[in-house]
């Protein structure tokens, strides 16, 4: 058997965005393409009876947010040119025949089909146009490609992967396929999210920030446009005080997830239940204490949407729960019933209804990147239609995590899994690594980072700590506002928990390693303890009041998560790891991306230096045109380098004695 390495990324294919259309199964195919440095994706369909495959789509490097339309006559997806910063929005037939451009647009979002298939509403996010002037006729083409100045009024004015945000013009247009005419259905002076278009054919979705003219009042309402009176009715009166998203509509049903902010955003939602024509509104979940969505983490997965909340039949609806480190399925219904219908050791990625039993999924596991399969939703059971990796990971070793369970801080039950390396080895070292978030968790999916370091030789352990999704509100919340306690003690016990059951990891070469979340933890760790042989940080937090400021979510998080404010920098400060630089011993990488705007790039910055300065083993690498997401969707070649140098830095310590 062969060691899965770095380079394998290129080897391996996902599968995302299933589309059920006249029996056949439509899916996105992505692999990473090491020569033009992208993620390339395909749109294949599968018979389920006659295992035959297909490829749709256009000559195109990428395609995305594919869907068939209602009438099954038509497939849809979106293509981007780069270079044009153009979207074109297809639609081909599903009995065969060319793709037809049905929009190409600059700012192109989401796009839905009209019910009964005769015309797509999309959204579109354009900037002003610029009226002509004396002074910009006379600007030759070089001067017109001089830097221009940003400035803004907004709290909300950059966003990571996207960078300052420019004032655009927001609105929905609906193009009808027989006509091609457009018409303009909604236009706004700030952003929405277009949700989705109700069975009536004439009402629209839309989410809206809280209060729009307060950027510091956190949350969303959801409100019906009538594309027909253009105006637009908002839920907020009929609801109970919270903030609300879409999740799903039928007939005259309406499904929304909502919270009342009792503990910021990391509230549990619950599933509401509102009668469009009485108005009456019934809370289906208040007796669950559950993550609804997909809160698991992995660095392999490409394009895919999640399950969404979906309608079964007029009164049955399927809901995914995250909850112990899986995706779990279950089947609701309008009177508030739970049936549980799938609990398997599984992260369920991407889905579409197949038909009322089935449900066709891009699926993953421990030790499986990414399938695609029908489950029966009465059943259970899982049948596999396409494997895009079998060929390869049949010549690869693999390690497979033991989960198991360990008492934290105050006697907690947390949950953690431990990779072995894949070759037995005694006296190897680990790596403690921890994730980000903190509001997420680890799981029952493939992570292609983890599988490399246990083809290394290491042992790797990974830990959900307090503060992640699935384990119930008290857990999720019980970090707030004390970041760097029992959440550290949880960590540490939990390393403990593993040496203890295997002794033949070596004490004395146990590393410590984690992104975001798992970046201000590894600097904290570094700063309050040397159990530590070596630490690679990465995209990591090291000052608050700092963070405060230059950071897209900097104002809302340290509000929610941290309880405090700006003038409060006493607090501050001694919840950042950047105050206990000088207590660091530990050899520790500093990695960080050069357009991270979510933990921007002076954080890692100041640790580095503060090291620098207290004479500590230390090195800087900041990554170009990489912004907070690297190690999942970055340029492939900088993902590379970054586990080549992460795996040097971990090599090169490894003969260091713990102090």
């Amino acid at each position: 058997m062969e060691k899965i390495t770095n380079e394998t990324l290129f080897e391996l294919k996902t599968i995302a965005q299933p589309a059920v259309g006249q029996n056949q199964v439509f899916y996105l195919e992505t692999a990473v393409n090491q020569e033009t440095n992208t993620y390339d994706s395909a749109i294949y369909s599968i018979d389920p009876k006659t295992n035959e495959r297909r490829e749709w789509g256009i000559e195109a490097t990428t395609h995305n947010n594919l869907k068939v339309s209602p009438d099954e006559q038509r497939l849809s997806f979106v293509t981007t040119d780069p270079k044009k910063g153009e979207s074109t929005l297809w639609t081909m037939p599903v009995s065969g025949g060319k793709p037809q451009a049905l929009v190409t647009e600059k700012g192109l979002g989401d796009y839905f089909w009209k019910q009964d298939a005769t015309a797509v509403y999309y959204k579109l996010a354009q900037e002003e146009p610029v009226s002509e002037n004396q002074d910009d006729t006379e600007k030759t083409d070089k001067q017109k490609e001089f830097p221009e100045v940003k400035a803004t009024t907004k709290v909300n004015y950059l966003a990571d992967g996207v960078g300052f945000l420019k004032e655009k013009k927001h609105s929905i247009v609906k193009k009808t396929i027989a006509t091609q005419e457009t018409e303009l259905i909604f236009e706004h002076d700030s952003p929405f999210v277009f949700s989705g278009i109700a069975d009536d054919q004439k009402t629209l979705f839309l989410t809206f920030d809280k209060e729009e003219e307060d950027e510091w009042d956190y949350g969303s309402k959801v409100c019906l446009l009538d594309s027909q009176t253009k105006k637009t009715e908002s839920l907020e009166n009929i609801l109970p005080e919270g903030t609300y998203t879409f999740a799903a509509a039928r007939n005259d049903q309406l499904l929304l997830l909502g919270n009342d902010l009792s503990y910021g955003f990391v509230t549990l939602d619950d599933l509401f239940l509102i009668d469009l024509k009485t108005k009456a509104v019934k809370n289906l979940s208040k007796e669950l204490d559950v993550a609804f969505g997909n809160a698991i983490i992995s660095d392999f997965q490409q394009k895919n949407r999640g399950v969404a909340i979906t309608w079964l039949t007029d009164d049955t609806f399927l809901v995914p729960v995250t909850e112990h480190g899986k995706l779990q399925l279950y089947r609701a219904t309008t009177q508030g019933e739970w049936t549980k219908l799938l609990d398997e050791k599984m992260d369920i990625l991407d889905a579409a209804i197949y038909s009322e039993a089935k449900l066709a999924v891009a699926y993953a596991t421990p030790t499986i990147p990414s399938r695609l399969a029908l489950i029966d939703l009465t059943s259970g059971k899982v049948t596999d239609l396409y494997d895009p990796n079998q060929a390869v990971m049949s010549q690869l070793a693999i390690s497979k995590p033991e989960a198991f369970w360990y008492e934290g801080a105050d006697d907690w039950q947390i949950q953690g899994w431990y990779l072995p390396p894949t070759e037995t080895k005694e006296n190897h070292p680990a790596i403690l690594y921890i994730h980000g978030g903190p509001q997420v968790c680890y799981g029952e999916t493939f992570f292609h980072e983890m599988q490399v370091h246990a083809a290394n030789g290491y042992g790797v352990i990974l830990l959900n700590p307090r503060g992640g999704q699935g384990y119930g509100q008290t857990f999720v919340k019980s970090i707030l506002g004390d970041y760097g306690n029992k959440d550290y003690q949880d960590l540490l016990l939990g390393m403990d928990a593993v040496v203890a059951n295997h002794p033949e990891i070596d004490t004395n070469t146990i590393h410590v390693a984690g992104g975001s979340y798992g970046g201000f933890m590894t600097n904290w760790i570094v700063g309050h303890t040397d159990r530590f042989c070596a630490a690679v940080t990465q995209r990591s937090i090291s000052n608050w009041i700092s963070f405060y400021g230059t950071s897209d979510i900097g104002p809302a998080f340290v509000k929610f998560q941290l309880l405090r404010e700006l003038d409060q920098t006493e607090g501050l400060w001694k919840m950042s790891p950047l105050a206990y630089a000088s207590q660091v011993k530990t050899p520790t990488l500093v990695l960080h991306g050069e357009n991270d705007l979510r933990c921007p790039q002076e954080q890692g910055q100041q640790f580095y230096m503060a090291l620098q300065r207290q004479g500590v083993d230390t090195k800087l690498m900041l990554f170009p045109q990489s912004s907070h997401g690297l190690s999942r969707n970055g340029l492939p070649n900088l993902r590379i380098e970054r586990l080549q140098a992460i795996s040097e830095w971990l090599a090169s310590h490894e003969n260091q004695s713990v102090n």
